[in-house]
């Protein structure tokens, strides 16, 4: 939970930093990304909430803005919980920047193995670009898998950077 709780204090303090909506350079149209995922907190349907999952996600992924504070992106890799492998999905979102520090994603997440699965994945960000356009991040979701027929819910973190070409 400690976790939860640093992620949203940076996001907060992205929001209250100096210069935090000061317009910036030109963002490059494209980017490319890698991530690194946990489930810090989950709840399975009609069951208590649990901590820690054991799990990692790494995700590569390409983005395109689309508009100036707009961007598409599509991810894809491996969960992994314990050390073995337990699945792979897409992940789809559209990213909204709402300062050059501060962004809000809607994302979904695709399992495609080992069974068809559809979740639900908004988050919000903090992210600092580089003048060589690197821009490193910190990401926190919630997580709802929808096709289940009853609601679980889950709460992620992801460190993630972007290379923006």
């Amino acid at each position: 939970m400690k976790l939860v709780q640093a992620s949203l204090a940076a996001v907060v303090l992205g929001l209250l930093s100096p210069g935090a909506f000061a317009a910036d350079a030109p963002v490059p149209p494209n980017y490319a990304a890698a991530f690194l995922g946990t489930t810090v907190a989950y709840r399975p349907p009609g069951g208590p909430l649990s901590g820690f999952q054991n799990d990692a996600t790494g995700l590569l992924g390409l983005g395109r803005y689309v508009a100036s504070t707009v961007a598409l992106e599509l991810d894809f890799g491996p969960t992994f919980v314990e050390g073995e492998y337990a699945s792979f999905g897409l992940v789809p979102g559209l990213v909204w920047s709402l300062s050059p520090r501060v962004y809000a994603a809607a994302r979904f997440l695709v399992v495609v193995d080992p069974e068809v699965d559809l979740a639900l994945f908004p988050g919000v960000g903090v992210v600092h670009t580089f003048s060589n356009g690197i821009s490193p991040l910190v990401e926190v979701n919630l997580a709802s898998f929808v096709t289940r027929g009853r609601p679980d819910f889950g709460v992620a973190v992801t460190v993630g950077v972007l290379f923006a070409f």
